[in-house]
């Protein structure tokens, strides 16, 4: 049991968002509780500089320390702007996995003062910066960049992204449509300036470092930006062909993100129906890692070497939270589970059973593999709407819906307290 979400309890009990905030997904999905992510909500938001930027994690001593210390170029790295960005959505997951505005209500002026800062940086192109930004600094991943300034794509598509599709859809919520209408503009507009730099059309995809390939002599793409246009449309006229690519295959030119941040390039690939490519990631990447074999525990990197500075312990538990968001696929489609969607992409997997814990009850979620694909079973709790989403192959006995999804997915009602079987084809 633990009493806050830190990123490595071998090292440091400071509360983090971005690569450490996510860990609320499994407090709500795999044991129901929202107590320590309602009090993350008003913690983390309290630690706000002057200027409106979040410490990246607080409560935190050494947050304090860089701030000081960057006045001299003492340190390199201070609040990270990037976990600004993803506490956005913190606030907007805990919101639709709980329902509870109320818990959003002391963060919220604190989104918005943080947002206006963010404006205020956007430069001629208008475009977020990440190199120049005196105290605080864009960090996006460990692993996926060879230089700063390929940065620049996948944080500016994940700022709109925030924008639009969670700080947004919390001024809509606190009933503030002026401002929701504000953000979906700026987050248009960063879209567009980001596009018109990072954007190959002769590739179909964003390359990080598009602007400087010809000097330097070589591609860059990094998984965050692939993933990000993937999962919030952000590709011109929805062409993710290349993005979708580069993901499932993972070129050489393409950075990949660190255990703690690999849940985008996750998301994106179930989004588009490739959940194959996750498990096989889990069994051959994850189960694979020195800390699971020798000590049963979740290392920091991709390598870790017992007798040395390797972090043993630390938090990238998407495995978890993919298993129930994307391999039974059951997510939120209004706040506290009101409605939701139920999307199983089993393929490589055996048998499965789990309970997802909503606001409404239990949903509970079986699967058994059976003749090119899985008997599965899905039981309701009272008050929550279903929709079921299946390739159009499948033909259960359900109550069919109409127009069918925009992926191509036909859907189907699961009523509030039914139980429902079915086949799901590979």
């Amino acid at each position: 049991a633990i009493e806050t979400f830190v990123d490595g309890m071998g090292r440091e009990r400071q509360q983090y968002s971005g690569d450490g905030g996510v860990q609320a997904l499994v407090a709500y999905y795999a044991l129901g509780d929202k107590v320590l992510g309602r009090r993350y909500l008003r913690t983390f938001s309290e630690g706000q500089s002057p200027d409106g930027y979040f410490m990246d994690c607080w409560p935190a001593f050494d947050r304090l320390a860089r701030v000081a210390q960057k006045q001299i170029d003492g340190a390199y790295w201070g609040p990270l702007l990037d976990h600004g960005v993803g506490f956005n959505f913190d606030c907007w997951w805990y919101y639709q996995c709980t329902g509870d505005l109320d818990a959003l209500k002391e963060p919220y002026p604190r989104l918005l003062r943080f947002a206006e800062y963010l404006e205020s940086l956007r430069d001629d192109d208008g475009m977020l910066p990440v190199e120049g930004l005196t105290i605080p600094t864009v960090w996006i991943d460990h692993d996926a960049y060879k230089k700063t300034r390929h940065k620049q794509c996948a944080f500016n598509l994940y700022t709109a992204a925030m924008f639009k599709n969670a700080l947004a859809s919390i001024c809509r919520a606190m009933k503030d449509p002026e401002k929701a209408d504000h953000f979906t503009q700026l987050s248009d507009s960063l879209l567009q300036a980001t596009m018109a730099r990072y954007w190959n059309p002769k590739s179909g995809r964003y390359e990080a470092n598009l602007p400087w390939q010809d000097k330097e002599g070589e591609v860059r793409l990094c998984d965050r930006s692939l993933a990000t246009s993937i999962l919030f449309d952000q590709c011109p006229d929805n062409n993710t062909t290349a993005a979708l690519k580069a993901l499932a295959e993972c070129p050489p030119e393409m950075g990949l993100s660190y255990p703690a941040n690999a849940y985008w390039r996750y998301w994106a690939l179930a989004k588009l129906g490739r959940t194959d490519v996750i498990v096989k990631d889990w069994r051959e990447r994850w189960a694979t890692m020195s800390s699971v074999v020798l000590n049963n525990s979740l290392q920091e990197w991709w390598t870790a070497k017992p007798d040395s500075s390797s972090l043993w312990s630390h938090c990238p538990v998407s495995p978890v939270f993919v298993l129930y968001m994307d391999i039974a696929g059951i997510r939120p489609t209004s706040p506290g589970f009101d409605t939701c969607v139920v999307r199983p992409q089993l393929s490589g997997f055996g048998e499965l059973e789990l309970t997802s814990h909503t606001p409404h009850g239990p949903i509970h979620f079986t699967a058994t593999p059976e003749n090119g694909g899985h008997r599965v079973t899905v039981t309701m709790p009272e008050d929550c709407e279903g929709e079921l989403l299946l390739p159009s192959s499948a033909h259960p006995n359900l109550e069919a819906l109409a127009p069918d999804h925009p992926l191509g997915l036909k859907r189907f009602r699961l009523p509030p307290g039914s139980s429902n079987s079915f086949f799901v084809p590979n």
